[in-house]
């Protein structure tokens, strides 16, 4: 018999769609006793992840005409992955080599940016140029189409590209951001460098002092004899 009937929190949610992405779908008795998982689902049962789970396809199917909110992104992109499921029980293979499906996202993110960044021409590449990005195109798989077109929303949604008649650039409050991160990294390695080396310095000469006065000390020593 299932827990009560009361409505899905969207870490219910997540960590439903997450588990279904790790396991397989039709795979409930595996998810709830998923350890990552189980914390969260603890009082559901395997009828209420089978129907939640058929609720969910049958939304992400017929889809919506409402804008996306930033904090839709990462549900919309878990259902499409899980959704590469099917109803045969199999895995969406792309996303196996990843920890979490969080590592999958930001591995494409950055192939996103990569290509809109290397994109040689007078205006910036749309999808299909991204699509066909050597490194894009060679991590192309089952629904990864789909992948890249739920965070390029993503990344328009959250201001780091902007889109214009179908072509994709970086936005330059991003790029601007981006420059100010690299420099402060670059300062921080660069005075770490500088105490290395200062303390490289410092070793160097402690060893030839250390060296001079073991020399005194052994023509002492011979002088003794």
């Amino acid at each position: 018999m299932g827990a009560p009937k009361h409505k899905w929190t969207p870490e219910e949610e997540e960590a439903l769609m997450a588990g279904v992405l790790k396991h397989g779908t039709g795979k409930w008795r595996f998810i709830l006793g998923d350890p990552e998982y189980s914390s969260v689902l603890h009082s559901r049962s395997n009828v209420d992840l089978k129907d939640k789970w058929r609720n969910i396809s049958v939304a992400a199917t017929c889809g919506s005409r409402k804008k996306a909110r930033p904090d839709d992104d990462n549900t919309k992109a878990l259902t499409i992955l899980a959704l590469t499921n099917g109803d045969d029980n199999t895995k969406a293979p792309f996303a196996l080599s990843y920890n979490t499906p969080q590592d999958l996202f930001t591995s494409v993110d950055n192939m996103i940016l990569e290509a809109i960044t290397n994109f040689e021409g007078p205006l910036g590449p749309d999808k299909n140029s991204i699509l066909q990005y050597p490194e894009v195109d060679a991590n192309m798989q089952l629904n990864m189409e789909q992948l890249v077109t739920s965070r390029l929303e993503h990344l328009i949604n959250i201001e780091t590209i902007l889109k214009i008649e179908h072509r994709y650039s970086i936005s330059p409050a991003y790029a601007v951001a981006k420059a100010i991160a690299e420099a402060e990294l670059a300062r921080a390695e660069a005075e770490v460098a500088a105490r290395e080396a200062d303390c490289a310095e410092a070793k160097a000469e402690a060893a030839r002092i250390f060296a001079k006065v073991a020399m005194k000390a052994s023509k002492a020593y011979n002088a003794t004899r």
